[in-house]
């Protein structure tokens, strides 16, 4: 089934990763100011990050998730998506326990980051509004998509990764998935009825 084949992790912790790619992306820091757009290429993988491209879909769907959710949307941050794209550009698919709330997801056979973030959003049927379960692994992802006090987010995409092809690495700040079970009532918010769901994207683009 295709979901067997869909891996994901969110991890929020505090500490910092330096990726053997910041050289290389902060080479073009600038061409992201000015360009909103950039392609960094390895082998493999091929990194991107834009904030007028695939991932402008990436950042309006986690948006329509959060206003179904009543919070605040997320604003794309440049910083945010340099320090996703040093996380993705080893092949190394895992946590960085970087100081950000950090989402990915992975795939061999799906390619379009659009479907990633639907696919996190479908842990919500196991969350329990009134009654969460702190930091409970099953639905971790979910709740930093909506989580209300994170305002910031930015996000990279590697494809041609050896052992899992296609990876979509978002950062999230403020991290959410902290404090009491009462900051997880106050920040997860139940769907508002009356908004319609978005429907399943493409699993390939």
């Amino acid at each position: 089934m295709l979901f067997n084949i869909v891996i994901i992790y969110l991890f929020a912790a505090i500490g910092m990763v330096t990726g053997v790619f910041g050289t290389k992306i902060d080479d073009f820091k600038n061409s992201v100011k000015d360009l909103g757009v950039v392609e960094a290429k390895g082998d493999p993988p091929r990194v991107s990050f834009d904030s007028l491209g695939n991932m402008n879909l990436v950042i309006s769907l986690i948006n329509k998730y959060r206003v179904l959710h009543q919070v605040p949307t997320l604003d794309w941050n440049n910083t945010l998506a340099i320090y996703a794209a040093n996380a993705a550009y080893p092949c190394d698919f895992r946590t960085t326990q970087g100081p950000y709330g950090e989402v990915l997801v992975g795939s061999t056979t799906v390619n379009n980051p659009e479907w990633f973030i639907w696919f996190i959003y479908g842990e919500n049927t196991d969350y329990d509004f009134k009654n969460p379960k702190i930091n409970d692994p099953r639905t971790k992802h979910f709740t930093q998509l909506v989580w209300a006090s994170t305002k910031q987010v930015g996000c990279a995409f590697a494809s041609g990764c050896p052992e899992l092809k296609y990876q979509l690495w978002c950062e999230f700040s403020p991290k959410g998935n902290t404090g009491s079970q009462l900051a997880y009532r106050n920040n997860v918010k139940p769907a508002d009825k009356s908004k319609e769901i978005p429907a399943m994207p493409p699993t390939n683009v």
